[in-house]
């Protein structure tokens, strides 16, 4: 009786394991894959904002941990500082074209890298500045929202 009473306090004690096993599985969270077009659309949608001289779009694409680095001081910007500055320029961009994009894509996590020219004017139509930088974007899908998490630009100079 004994041997019979320990054999099934075993297989329920193997049995209660074998549920807290899965139960572990099903918390491991699920990780929201990106995809190419996906990173590429939200590229297209920062710049569709930047030529349309609307900051809103920026509130939904940059995440609120994201930071710009490459300024030619070497100081960093975060999203508020970016967008307050965009929505006070005294400028606009007149054109933004990118050249030899690369896209590479890990999980939930795109890296987005290529070149850009953009023609900015100044708001009197006098100054025009042509800038060409190479650029890295690092975008994140997280609860299947892609949102920018870091970008960094070095201006590309003509020798």
């Amino acid at each position: 009786m004994k041997r019979v009473l320990v054999g099934v306090v075993l297989v329920i004690m193997m049995g209660s394991c074998k549920d807290s096993g899965n139960r572990n599985e099903e918390q491991k969270p699920v990780i929201d894959r990106i995809t190419e077009e996906e990173a590429l659309g939200l590229l297209h949608q920062w710049t569709d904002a930047y030529l349309a001289g609307d900051a809103t779009p920026l509130q939904e694409i940059l995440d609120e941990s994201w930071v710009y680095s490459g300024s030619s001081n070497g100081k960093v910007s975060d999203k508020n500082a970016t967008i307050a500055e965009f929505t006070n320029a005294d400028y606009t961009f007149q054109d933004i074209v990118y050249e030899g994009l690369e896209v590479r894509l890990y999980d939930d996590v795109a890296v987005v890298r290529g070149s850009e020219r953009m023609v900015i004017v100044g708001n009197s139509g006098k100054d025009t500045t042509k800038l060409a930088l190479r650029f890295t974007d690092v975008y994140q899908k997280k609860d299947g929202k892609i949102k920018a998490i870091a970008t960094h630009s070095s201006p590309i100079t003509e020798e």
